[in-house]
Protein backbone atom coordinates (compact mmCIF):
# COMPACT_ATOMS: atom_id res chain seq x y z
CA UNK A 1 0.00 0.00 0.00
CA UNK A 2 1.53 3.59 -1.03
CA UNK A 3 1.22 6.07 1.45
CA UNK A 4 1.70 9.69 0.60
CA UNK A 5 2.21 12.47 3.11
CA UNK A 6 2.36 16.54 2.29
CA UNK A 7 3.24 17.35 5.72
CA UNK A 8 6.76 18.61 7.95
CA UNK A 9 7.34 19.14 11.38
CA UNK A 10 7.75 22.81 10.01
CA UNK A 11 4.09 22.75 8.48
CA UNK A 12 2.51 21.24 11.50
CA UNK A 13 4.46 23.35 13.95
CA UNK A 14 3.51 27.00 11.43
CA UNK A 15 0.00 25.81 11.84
CA UNK A 16 -0.07 25.77 15.68
CA UNK A 17 1.54 28.70 15.68
CA UNK A 18 -0.80 30.28 13.51
CA UNK A 19 -3.74 29.54 15.73
CA UNK A 20 -2.12 30.16 18.90
CA UNK A 21 -1.60 33.98 18.01
CA UNK A 22 -4.24 36.58 18.98
CA UNK A 23 -5.78 37.87 15.18
CA UNK A 24 -6.41 41.52 16.48
CA UNK A 25 -8.82 42.66 12.84
CA UNK A 26 -11.73 43.07 11.51
CA UNK A 27 -11.62 39.55 10.12
CA UNK A 28 -14.56 37.64 11.56
CA UNK A 29 -16.80 40.28 10.34
CA UNK A 30 -15.04 40.47 6.59
CA UNK A 31 -14.32 36.58 6.80
CA UNK A 32 -10.65 37.62 6.12
CA UNK A 33 -9.95 35.22 9.23
CA UNK A 34 -12.86 32.70 10.28
CA UNK A 35 -11.73 33.72 14.03
CA UNK A 36 -11.08 37.35 15.43
CA UNK A 37 -9.03 37.39 18.41
CA UNK A 38 -9.22 34.06 20.11
CA UNK A 39 -8.91 34.85 23.48
CA UNK A 40 -11.72 36.98 23.45
CA UNK A 41 -14.46 35.41 20.79
CA UNK A 42 -15.89 32.28 21.23
CA UNK A 43 -13.23 30.06 19.92
CA UNK A 44 -13.88 28.18 16.67
CA UNK A 45 -12.19 25.23 14.57
CA UNK A 46 -11.83 24.99 10.48
CA UNK A 47 -9.66 23.53 7.82
CA UNK A 48 -6.66 25.30 7.52
CA UNK A 49 -6.19 24.74 4.03
CA UNK A 50 -10.14 25.75 3.21
CA UNK A 51 -8.62 29.20 2.94
CA UNK A 52 -7.12 28.17 -0.49
CA UNK A 53 -9.53 27.62 -3.68
CA UNK A 54 -8.42 24.58 -4.23
CA UNK A 55 -6.41 22.47 -3.14
CA UNK A 56 -4.33 20.20 -5.81
CA UNK A 57 -2.77 16.48 -5.84
CA UNK A 58 -1.50 14.14 -8.01
CA UNK A 59 -2.60 9.73 -7.78
CA UNK A 60 -0.48 7.30 -9.71
CA UNK A 61 -2.44 5.17 -11.98
CA UNK A 62 -2.33 2.13 -9.87
CA UNK A 63 -4.58 -0.58 -8.67
CA UNK A 64 -2.75 -0.52 -5.20
CA UNK A 65 -4.29 1.24 -2.60
CA UNK A 66 -3.01 4.95 -2.09
CA UNK A 67 -3.44 6.93 1.52
CA UNK A 68 -3.46 10.95 1.03
CA UNK A 69 -2.40 12.14 4.21
CA UNK A 70 -2.44 16.35 5.94
CA UNK A 71 -5.07 16.95 3.49
CA UNK A 72 -8.23 16.65 5.50
CA UNK A 73 -7.10 18.63 9.00
CA UNK A 74 -9.23 20.60 11.16
CA UNK A 75 -7.80 23.56 13.54
CA UNK A 76 -8.80 23.96 16.93
CA UNK A 77 -8.93 28.46 16.55
CA UNK A 78 -8.10 29.35 20.13
CA UNK A 79 -5.65 30.75 22.56
CA UNK A 80 -5.48 27.12 23.93
CA UNK A 81 -5.92 23.41 23.35
CA UNK A 82 -9.03 21.64 24.01
CA UNK A 83 -9.84 21.22 27.44
CA UNK A 84 -12.10 18.17 26.56
CA UNK A 85 -12.94 16.02 23.25
CA UNK A 86 -14.04 18.11 20.66
CA UNK A 87 -16.37 16.04 17.88
CA UNK A 88 -16.36 17.50 14.40
CA UNK A 89 -18.86 16.38 12.21
CA UNK A 90 -18.44 16.56 7.62
CA UNK A 91 -20.49 16.10 4.97
CA UNK A 92 -19.27 15.70 1.85
CA UNK A 93 -20.49 18.53 -0.43
CA UNK A 94 -18.48 18.06 -4.03
CA UNK A 95 -21.31 18.69 -6.04
CA UNK A 96 -22.07 22.72 -4.63
CA UNK A 97 -18.02 22.90 -3.88
CA UNK A 98 -17.06 22.00 -7.40
CA UNK A 99 -19.76 23.28 -9.31
CA UNK A 100 -19.39 26.76 -7.75
CA UNK A 101 -15.10 26.72 -8.76
CA UNK A 102 -15.99 25.61 -11.97
CA UNK A 103 -18.12 28.53 -12.63
CA UNK A 104 -16.06 31.28 -11.09
CA UNK A 105 -12.86 29.90 -12.62
CA UNK A 106 -14.48 28.59 -16.14
CA UNK A 107 -12.70 24.73 -15.22
CA UNK A 108 -14.23 21.12 -15.63
CA UNK A 109 -13.22 19.54 -12.01
CA UNK A 110 -15.02 16.51 -12.30
CA UNK A 111 -16.91 14.99 -9.11
CA UNK A 112 -15.39 12.14 -7.84
CA UNK A 113 -17.78 9.52 -7.35
CA UNK A 114 -17.83 8.61 -3.31
CA UNK A 115 -17.09 4.73 -4.13
CA UNK A 116 -14.06 5.63 -5.37
CA UNK A 117 -12.40 7.14 -2.08
CA UNK A 118 -13.16 6.93 1.76
CA UNK A 119 -12.65 9.48 4.32
CA UNK A 120 -14.09 9.52 7.68
CA UNK A 121 -16.86 12.31 8.20
CA UNK A 122 -16.54 12.13 12.32
CA UNK A 123 -13.33 13.38 13.66
CA UNK A 124 -12.28 14.18 17.21
CA UNK A 125 -9.46 16.59 18.70
CA UNK A 126 -8.22 15.20 21.56
CA UNK A 127 -8.21 16.92 25.04
CA UNK A 128 -4.91 18.77 25.46
CA UNK A 129 -4.66 19.16 21.47
CA UNK A 130 -5.10 21.51 18.74
CA UNK A 131 -5.99 19.76 15.69
CA UNK A 132 -6.75 16.53 14.17
CA UNK A 133 -6.01 15.31 10.69
CA UNK A 134 -7.65 12.10 8.58
CA UNK A 135 -6.47 10.01 6.00
CA UNK A 136 -8.50 10.26 2.60
CA UNK A 137 -8.27 6.78 1.17
CA UNK A 138 -8.67 6.17 -2.77
CA UNK A 139 -8.28 2.16 -3.23
CA UNK A 140 -7.65 1.71 -6.92
CA UNK A 141 -7.71 4.93 -9.77
CA UNK A 142 -7.29 2.76 -12.67
CA UNK A 143 -10.71 3.46 -13.42
CA UNK A 144 -10.50 7.44 -13.62
CA UNK A 145 -9.08 9.48 -16.94
CA UNK A 146 -6.31 10.79 -16.69
CA UNK A 147 -7.27 13.89 -18.95
CA UNK A 148 -9.42 14.83 -16.55
CA UNK A 149 -9.21 16.67 -12.96
CA UNK A 150 -11.33 15.51 -10.30
CA UNK A 151 -12.78 16.65 -6.78
CA UNK A 152 -13.60 16.00 -3.40
CA UNK A 153 -15.32 19.06 -1.29
CA UNK A 154 -15.97 18.60 2.26
CA UNK A 155 -17.73 20.96 4.61
CA UNK A 156 -17.86 21.02 8.46
CA UNK A 157 -21.47 21.35 9.47
CA UNK A 158 -21.45 20.49 13.14
CA UNK A 159 -19.19 20.75 16.23
CA UNK A 160 -20.02 19.54 19.70
CA UNK A 161 -19.69 22.52 22.62
CA UNK A 162 -19.66 25.86 22.53
CA UNK A 163 -17.52 26.20 19.47
CA UNK A 164 -18.08 28.49 16.29
CA UNK A 165 -17.39 26.57 12.78
CA UNK A 166 -15.09 29.21 10.88
CA UNK A 167 -17.64 30.28 7.76
CA UNK A 168 -13.87 31.05 5.44
CA UNK A 169 -12.94 27.57 6.81
CA UNK A 170 -16.04 25.55 6.73
CA UNK A 171 -15.34 24.30 2.85
CA UNK A 172 -12.07 22.15 2.01
CA UNK A 173 -11.78 21.54 -1.81
CA UNK A 174 -9.31 18.69 -3.06
CA UNK A 175 -8.19 18.75 -6.51
CA UNK A 176 -6.92 15.53 -8.00
CA UNK A 177 -5.40 14.36 -11.41
CA UNK A 178 -4.10 11.08 -12.45
CA UNK A 179 -0.43 10.57 -12.96
CA UNK A 180 0.50 7.75 -15.71
CA UNK A 181 3.66 5.93 -15.42
CA UNK A 182 5.74 8.35 -17.11
CA UNK A 183 5.01 11.65 -15.59
CA UNK A 184 7.78 13.01 -13.27
CA UNK A 185 10.87 15.48 -13.10
CA UNK A 186 13.60 14.65 -15.05
CA UNK A 187 16.87 16.15 -16.42
CA UNK A 188 17.10 16.55 -20.02
CA UNK A 189 20.08 16.57 -21.73
CA UNK A 190 20.80 16.37 -25.41
CA UNK A 191 21.22 18.55 -28.59
CA UNK A 192 19.62 19.62 -31.83
CA UNK A 193 21.50 18.96 -35.09
CA UNK A 194 20.51 22.42 -36.90
CA UNK A 195 23.88 23.88 -37.63
CA UNK A 196 24.65 26.24 -36.28
CA UNK A 197 22.38 25.30 -33.39
CA UNK A 198 24.08 22.05 -31.98
CA UNK A 199 25.21 23.03 -29.16
CA UNK A 200 23.78 20.74 -26.31
CA UNK A 201 21.36 21.35 -23.49
CA UNK A 202 21.25 20.13 -19.84
CA UNK A 203 18.02 21.45 -17.81
CA UNK A 204 15.16 20.08 -15.52
CA UNK A 205 12.20 19.01 -17.40
CA UNK A 206 8.58 18.47 -15.99
CA UNK A 207 6.93 15.50 -17.99
CA UNK A 208 3.50 15.60 -17.50
CA UNK A 209 0.77 12.99 -18.05
CA UNK A 210 -1.56 14.05 -21.26
CA UNK A 211 -3.22 10.96 -21.66
CA UNK A 212 -3.17 7.05 -20.14
CA UNK A 213 -0.17 6.67 -22.54
CA UNK A 214 1.09 10.32 -23.48
CA UNK A 215 3.26 13.32 -21.39
CA UNK A 216 4.12 16.21 -22.99
CA UNK A 217 7.38 18.74 -22.28
CA UNK A 218 6.66 21.33 -19.42
CA UNK A 219 9.68 23.61 -18.70
CA UNK A 220 10.03 24.75 -15.46
CA UNK A 221 12.60 27.51 -15.95
CA UNK A 222 10.28 29.52 -18.99
CA UNK A 223 6.74 28.26 -16.79
CA UNK A 224 4.96 26.76 -19.42
CA UNK A 225 5.42 23.73 -22.17
CA UNK A 226 8.17 23.94 -24.31
CA UNK A 227 11.68 22.76 -25.31
CA UNK A 228 15.30 24.04 -25.01
CA UNK A 229 17.52 24.38 -28.41
CA UNK A 230 20.84 24.63 -26.97
CA UNK A 231 22.79 26.76 -24.79
CA UNK A 232 24.66 29.33 -27.03
CA UNK A 233 28.45 31.34 -26.38
CA UNK A 234 26.44 33.57 -23.87
CA UNK A 235 25.92 30.09 -21.63
CA UNK A 236 21.67 31.13 -21.72
CA UNK A 237 19.54 28.22 -22.94
CA UNK A 238 17.71 29.87 -26.28
CA UNK A 239 14.48 28.29 -27.18
CA UNK A 240 11.74 28.25 -30.62
CA UNK A 241 8.64 29.29 -27.98
CA UNK A 242 5.65 27.54 -26.57
CA UNK A 243 5.05 26.44 -29.84
CA UNK A 244 7.45 24.21 -30.38
CA UNK A 245 6.16 21.49 -27.60
CA UNK A 246 6.33 17.97 -28.17
CA UNK A 247 3.88 15.19 -26.91
CA UNK A 248 5.51 11.83 -26.47
CA UNK A 249 2.87 8.94 -27.18
CA UNK A 250 4.07 5.14 -25.70
CA UNK A 251 3.05 1.53 -26.36
CA UNK A 252 1.56 0.51 -22.91
CA UNK A 253 3.04 -2.73 -23.20
CA UNK A 254 6.31 -2.50 -24.99
CA UNK A 255 6.79 0.98 -23.66
CA UNK A 256 8.42 2.25 -26.98
CA UNK A 257 7.31 5.56 -28.38
CA UNK A 258 4.95 4.99 -30.75
CA UNK A 259 4.55 8.68 -31.55
CA UNK A 260 5.70 12.55 -30.82
CA UNK A 261 3.42 15.25 -32.30
CA UNK A 262 3.16 19.23 -30.95
CA UNK A 263 0.69 20.11 -28.42
CA UNK A 264 0.14 23.60 -30.35
CA UNK A 265 -1.77 23.44 -33.41
CA UNK A 266 -0.61 26.75 -34.88
CA UNK A 267 3.35 24.86 -34.38
CA UNK A 268 5.09 23.02 -37.19
CA UNK A 269 4.15 19.55 -37.56
CA UNK A 270 6.37 17.77 -35.10
CA UNK A 271 7.27 13.24 -35.65
CA UNK A 272 9.12 10.34 -33.66
CA UNK A 273 12.31 10.77 -35.76
CA UNK A 274 13.94 7.30 -37.08
CA UNK A 275 16.08 8.66 -39.68
CA UNK A 276 19.79 8.47 -39.99
CA UNK A 277 21.39 8.51 -36.63
CA UNK A 278 17.90 7.79 -34.73
CA UNK A 279 18.01 5.89 -31.68
CA UNK A 280 15.53 3.70 -30.32
CA UNK A 281 12.96 5.66 -28.33
CA UNK A 282 11.53 4.03 -25.26
CA UNK A 283 10.77 4.29 -21.58
CA UNK A 284 12.76 1.73 -19.09
CA UNK A 285 10.60 0.44 -16.58
CA UNK A 286 13.69 -0.35 -14.58
CA UNK A 287 15.39 3.44 -14.40
CA UNK A 288 12.60 5.44 -15.64
CA UNK A 289 14.19 7.26 -18.13
CA UNK A 290 13.07 7.85 -21.66
CA UNK A 291 15.37 8.23 -24.70
CA UNK A 292 12.95 9.82 -27.38
CA UNK A 293 14.25 11.55 -30.69
CA UNK A 294 12.07 13.42 -32.67
CA UNK A 295 12.31 16.40 -35.16
CA UNK A 296 9.83 18.87 -36.87
CA UNK A 297 8.65 20.11 -40.45
CA UNK A 298 9.58 16.53 -41.12
CA UNK A 299 13.39 17.54 -41.93
CA UNK A 300 16.27 15.30 -40.70
CA UNK A 301 18.51 18.45 -40.32
CA UNK A 302 15.77 19.58 -37.47
CA UNK A 303 16.14 16.45 -35.12
CA UNK A 304 16.60 16.59 -31.52
CA UNK A 305 17.87 13.83 -29.53
CA UNK A 306 17.08 13.48 -25.92
CA UNK A 307 17.60 12.02 -23.03
CA UNK A 308 15.51 12.29 -19.70
CA UNK A 309 17.12 11.05 -16.94
CA UNK A 310 14.66 10.35 -13.97
CA UNK A 311 15.00 12.16 -11.18
CA UNK A 312 11.86 12.02 -9.10
CA UNK A 313 7.90 12.08 -8.60
CA UNK A 314 6.47 15.57 -10.01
Amino acid sequence: MKKTSLASVLFVALLAMTFTGCLKDKGFDNYEYGINDPDTQPPGVGFPLGAKAKNPFGLDVSGSTQVVNDMVYVNLNAGNPAPSDITITLEIKSAEIISAYNTANGTNVQVLNPSLYSVPLTLTIPAGQRNVQVPLTVPSTLTLNPNLAYGVGLRITAVSGNYVIADNLKNLFIEFTIKNKYDGRYVLRGYHNRTPYTFPYETDMHMVTAGPDAVFFYWPEVGGVGHPIGVGPNNALSWYGSTVAPVVVFNLTTNLVTNVYGSDPAGPPITLFTGAGSRQSKWDPATRDITVDWNYNGNPLRAFFDDLEYIGPR
